[in-house]
């Protein structure tokens, strides 16, 4: 089985050149909701996802929410994720790190949600997270219907795609942002928003940027919060 997971990856240079394909959509003339559908398409080919792929992003609820997916019973199962607090998804958003499982069927982690993704035919799973420079605004989900080893390809292919997702967003905010629907404008906002709450720490704490930062990841941390939701509650006070 792992020799056909290998087989299976496409070559690194086509990756590649559908990536470059996909970053000349220009989100404003096709919609930035066609342009993350046509992304999340193509990342399910690239990375031999037979059970599909799914873009979460985090929305005002502080909460991970589907924008897209492409193939196979993938909301519901991370809403499943999101309703039990456990799961790939979860943890790769937690951690700001990528997740992976080759087989979920011999899988310890994740009891609860393990049995679900099984009955659904999903026996392999890999999340990225989808990152701004203050940390992550969403995930990236793969899932294969055969346990298989996710290959280092993979993965590269995988966080390219999350990249490329980040840009688009950014590059639709830029050129139009009333065009962007509230959800996507305000997971966007991610990195601006923690900025104006560090700004806010180091006028009231004189500290320098670094210091204003790690202190508000501290309180992140303290209260097992994201960083964002930290920093729109300290914008959210009056200011004196």
């Amino acid at each position: 089985m792992a020799d056909q997971g290998a087989a299976a990856a496409r070559d690194p240079a086509e990756n590649a050149a559908t990536l470059r394909q996909l970053a000349r959509l220009v989100p404003v003339k096709l919609g930035q909701q066609a342009v993350l559908e046509g992304i999340v398409q193509a990342a399910a080919t690239c990375c031999d996802s037979t059970g599909g792929v799914g873009l979460l992003l985090l929305d005002r609820d502080q909460q991970l929410r589907y924008v897209a997916a492409a193939g196979g019973p993938r909301r519901s199962l991370a809403g499943s994720q999101l309703r039990l607090g456990e799961g790939p998804s979860v943890d790769a958003f937690l951690l700001d790190a990528p997740v992976a499982s080759r087989d979920l069927a011999g899988e310890a982690r994740w009891p609860d949600f393990r049995p679900l993704a099984l009955a659904a035919g999903i026996g392999a799973w890999l999340s990225v997270p989808v990152r701004q420079r203050h940390g992550p605004i969403g995930v990236l989900d793969f899932a294969r219907t055969d346990p298989q080893p996710w290959q280092p390809g993979d993965l590269a292919a995988a966080n390219a795609f999350a990249r490329l997702i980040v840009a688009t967003l950014q590059l639709a905010t830029a050129r139009q942002p009333q065009a962007l629907s509230p959800a996507l404008r305000f997971a966007v906002e991610h990195d601006a928003r923690i900025e104006q709450a560090c700004d806010l720490i180091m006028e009231r704490e004189r500290l320098d940027e670094v210091a204003a930062v790690e202190l508000l990841r501290l309180q992140a941390q303290i209260e097992d919060q994201p960083i964002r939701a930290v920093a729109e509650r300290l914008l959210a006070r009056p200011r004196h």
